[in-house]
């Protein structure tokens, strides 16, 4: 277990960090505190007084998961990639990425997980022994047993700093749980010495442990619900009652779906066997475990106050308050490694150099702005596909004609010297071409990325990790499971996202199916490049999302009458698409086989042995 004990373990070197991590997301203002490095800080003069003590809570705070492509080796991206480009949402045309080099190309196995403890990575997409999730754990651990013995703070404080300690924990555990199913327990802070190290839990301890956390933070009296006005300024940001909630209706939900929550396992082998990858068997318990976190959840809502999804009077920035901007209503859990857009270059190389890059098949789930489907075959809605439609789709993908800058974006083809054969001749195109690798499948995203020049630049920018309007739709699908079709309280939650951006609300009389297919429709449209797509794809075991063919969007406009002509050329084949290549082991990622050698009890995920 030595590459995870780097982790757990590193006493020295890692308080000495916490002496240096800044609290600027935190406490605006706050300086860092000012003592240098040294061989003399240990323990006890952490923990001497309330401000040493907070800063290793602080540290923990900091590796939260973070999805933003931050750089090679500190960022959980997959080498300036992005999980979206596993997901039909969007293609990534960025070459060296970990999304081409390893999962496009079929070269993805356990040893591509070896490759990246060892060596700075190969852009796996989670890393599991150097993504700093058991570092954060450790820190979050040697708080919990250690603030008690800190002389100036009240015993409030405490508590309150505790029960944020045990959400960061089971934050973490709730990510990984994700991407490979039952994990080693790590309830304390493990001493380098002790070398009875945990072995891999079963799923349901798994679950329990998180959710135990979950409930002891939920049940802290010193914990606030929310953020109140007097802490927003310079606290906004802190976990609370409604963040352990909230997560824990995440977690349940993905549970009870099928990738766990079957009659038989997602793929065979030694894991299975020993319940790591799945409960044994289909339990409809689940699926009311997850409804009655929901229905929870609201119920506190709606006493204590505080949440709501934001509403400005104006649906595109509505939506766009509701992901970007940090310390709103509808913020659960908000991850800030970096505090302005000025020191996240790296998202915008992302984007530029075509790892965002949305499908046809994502642009045509956005519904018109009165609430129906968009349809190609209707002659209304292909005259102009960019215009009338969800607010959503104008926030998430960059549409020609849209105010972009200080003028208006042009997606068109165009007509050049490289292309003799230009498809729609001279009269189409545009003077000036907007071609390069970020309009690689024809079309670009527009969330997150926004215009370098004005709305984006210098920003306040956080990871939205959990946000409302989540909440909202896995109650809703969490009862449409437990009544085998939804019912009035699951259309409800499904319209109040949709009223956000002024859309109509879902057809009447839908069954069991078709309202599910409507929810995870609406959570694509909704948490589009949030990383939420593909976790709903592995846990409805959604094979055929995953290997059906996607297509681009080529735009051409006449240069006089404006009128507009598209192509839908096919996206380069990825390996899993080919006939025959699709395996259900792909769910779940591979543990670092170093690891699983080492004979702590780390049973390798089924299919990767």
């Amino acid at each position: 277990m030595k590459s995870i004990k780097r982790y757990i373990h590193g006493l020295a070197l890692s308080l000495l960090l916490v002496l240096m991590v800044s609290c600027e997301d935190f406490a605006v203002g706050e300086k860092f505190l000012q003592k240098p490095p040294s061989t003399d800080v240990t323990i006890d003069t952490i923990f001497s007084t309330a401000e040493y003590a907070r800063k290793v809570l602080w540290y923990s705070y900091s590796l939260l998961p973070y999805e933003f492509p931050t750089g090679y080796n500190f960022s959980s991206a997959m080498w300036y990639g992005i999980l979206e480009g596993l997901s039909d949402l969007n293609n990534s045309y960025l070459t060296w990425d970990g999304v081409n080099t390893l999962y496009y190309s079929g070269s993805y196995n356990a040893g591509s997980e070896d490759a990246t403890a060892s060596n700075g990575g190969t852009g796996t997409k989670y890393r599991f022994t150097n993504r700093n999730s058991w570092k954060c754990i450790r820190h979050a651990w040697i708080l919990i047993e250690n603030i008690d013995r800190v002389p100036d703070m009240s015993a409030a404080e405490k508590n309150r700093l505790k029960a944020e300690a045990k959400i960061i924990i089971a934050t973490q555990y709730a990510e990984m749980i994700r991407h490979y199913g039952s994990l080693p327990i790590v309830d304390r802070a493990i001493d380098p010495e002790d070398v009875n190290l945990p072995k891999r839990a079963t799923l349901q301890e798994t679950v329990n442990f998180i959710v135990r956390l979950l409930d002891e933070a939920k049940n802290c009296s010193d914990l606030p619900w929310a953020i109140n006005e007097s802490e927003s300024d310079s606290w906004s940001g802190r976990l609370t009652r409604a963040s352990a909630m909230g997560l824990k209706t995440r977690v349940l939900l993905f549970v009870a779906s099928p990738l766990f929550n079957s009659e038989t396992p997602y793929y065979a082998g030694e894991a299975s066997d020993k319940l790591m990858t799945w409960f044994g068997g289909y339990d409809e318990q689940r699926w009311k475990d997850a409804a009655k976190a929901g229905e929870e959840f609201i119920a506190k809502m709606q006493q204590e106050g505080f949440y709501d999804l934001v509403k400005t009077g104006e649906y595109r920035m509505a939506f766009r308050d509701g992901y970007f901007t940090r310390g709103t209503t509808e913020s659960l859990i908000s991850s800030r490694r970096h505090y302005r857009t000025n020191n996240i270059g790296a998202l915008l190389q992302s984007a530029r150099w075509g790892a965002w890059c949305p499908t046809k098949e994502y642009f045509d789930m956005f519904p018109m702005s009165d609430g129906s489907d968009f349809d190609w075959n209707n002659t209304e809605h292909a005259k102009n596909p960019f215009i009338n439609r969800d607010p959503r789709l104008c926030e998430t993908i960059l549409l020609d004609g849209d105010k972009f800058g200080s003028s208006t974006a042009d997606v068109c083809k165009e007509k050049s010297s490289d292309k003799i054969n230009y498809p729609k001749g001279a009269d189409w195109g545009k003077s000036g071409v907007l071609d390069n690798t970020s309009l690689s499948t024809g079309i670009a995203a527009r969330k997150f990325v926004l215009d370098r020049q004005g709305e984006y630049k210098n920003s306040l920018i956080h990871w939205p990790y959990l946000r409302l309007a989540e909440i909202y739709l896995s109650y809703a699908e969490a009862l449409n499971e437990v009544h085998k079709g939804p019912n009035a309280l699951a259309y409800q939650y499904v319209n109040e996202v949709r009223a956000r951006v002024g859309l109509g609300g879902l057809k009447q009389g839908l069954n069991q199916q078709e309202f599910r297919e409507a929810v995870l429709r609406e959570r694509a449209c909704e948490f589009g490049y949030e990383e939420v797509r593909f976790f709903d794809l592995i846990r409805w075991k959604r094979e055929a999302d995953f290997t059906k063919r996607l297509h681009g969007i080529n735009v051409y406009r006449h240069r006089t009458t404006g009128e507009y002509q598209f192509e839908f050329p096919k996206l380069k084949e990825r390996a899993w698409q080919k006939a025959g290549e699709f395996s259900p082991k792909w769910y779940l990622s591979a543990f670092p086989p170093r690891e699983v050698n080492k004979g702590y009890g780390l049973v390798q995920n089924p299919g990767w042995e």
